[in-house]
């Protein structure tokens, strides 16, 4: 039996295909994602917290470099999530400082990273600790005609009423899907665990939700309240584990074997504040979403998505 192989169509949408093909990331500038603490910071204690805007650069290697620029170890910088690298991007970092004065941050130098605010705080920044993510995205797009701009509002008017199907978004799974070829060599093969072994694990386990959403998308009126299971250590089967195929099933318990928790997220979500405009060759979102929900599954409700980043990355 083959492997599980992603394509964006893999699992499917709330709506009908969008009438719209539109082209996002043209420029890090059409991508800007904002995020929100959920706390305030008190001003003092042993973590410094950093705000930086960056463009094309990777949270994880920022944080290298932020370590390096503090003389600090790795583990001892904190953020909150891994967020676009082919974007302009504003998140929160926290450095382990005990006993320490700040750096002398006017002489950060990292290519792509710009500081705007550093404050103190008691304890270290933490995966997940987000309110939410602010989004404003720039899709460009073909001249709409008269059909395609009315069936456009439609939609918008739904997702920011009802929601979108709160898959994890492609990213998750790699180009092409090699995330997922790499965790069935990690989980199903027992290939040594590799340095990225959580990424591997989260992307088996998101692709094991967004099957069970698919599939109940397709069975059920309403999935406004309910909540879809994140595989993970439990005496008892969870929901839908009775449909894996011997892949699947073999990721699941690869997953268990690795300690994974188990978990449950939201099957929709309804963007946050959500406002638009139309102009003659784009359409500009606003919005927000809660912490691990992707705006690519809003998007992809909206249009024909293709991401240009990706396409650049292909050519090098």
């Amino acid at each position: 039996m083959a492997r599980p192989h992603y394509t964006d169509d893999t699992f499917g949408r709330l709506h009908p295909q969008p009438l719209v093909a539109g082209l996002i990331r043209s420029t890090p500038e059409d991508f800007i994602v904002i995020e929100h603490l959920p706390f305030e910071l008190y001003g003092e204690g042993e973590h410094a917290y950093v705000e930086i805007e960056k463009r094309n650069a990777n949270s994880g290697w920022v944080s290298h470099q932020l370590a390096e620029f503090a003389g600090i170890r790795d583990v001892d910088v904190g953020f909150a999530g891994r967020k676009d690298r082919h974007a302009l991007t504003r998140q929160w970092f926290s450095l382990y400082l005990p006993g320490r004065p700040d750096p002398d941050w006017s002489k950060l130098d990292i290519e792509g990273v710009k500081l705007l605010s550093a404050n103190r705080h008691t304890s270290k920044l933490r995966r997940g600790d987000i309110r939410s993510n602010e989004f404003r995205i720039i899709v460009r797009h073909d001249p709409l005609s008269d059909s395609s701009a009315s069936d456009l509002l439609v939609r918008l008017e739904a997702v920011a009423t009802h929601g979108v199907p709160n898959y994890f978004g492609s990213q998750r799974f790699g180009r092409d899907g090699e995330n997922l070829e790499r965790a069935d060599r990690f989980l199903r093969l027992r290939e040594k665990a590799p340095r990225n072994k959580g990424m591997l694990i989260s992307a088996a386990r998101s692709w094991l939700f967004n099957g069970y959403l698919w599939y109940r998308m397709q069975s059920a009126d309403s999935l406004a309240e309910e909540l879809g299971p994140l595989i993970g250590k439990s005496r008892d089967p969870q929901p839908g584990e009775e449909r894996f195929d011997d892949i699947e099933q073999a990721w699941a318990e690869g997953i268990r074997r690795h300690g994974a928790r188990v978990d449950q997220r939201a099957l929709m979500v309804v963007p946050g504040d959500m406002s638009w405009e139309f102009d003659a060759k784009q359409t500009t979102l606003h919005f927000s979403l809660p912490a691990g929900s992707f705006a690519t599954s809003v998007l992809r409700e909206l249009f024909l998505v293709e991401d240009v980043s990706i396409r650049r990355a292909g050519d090098v």
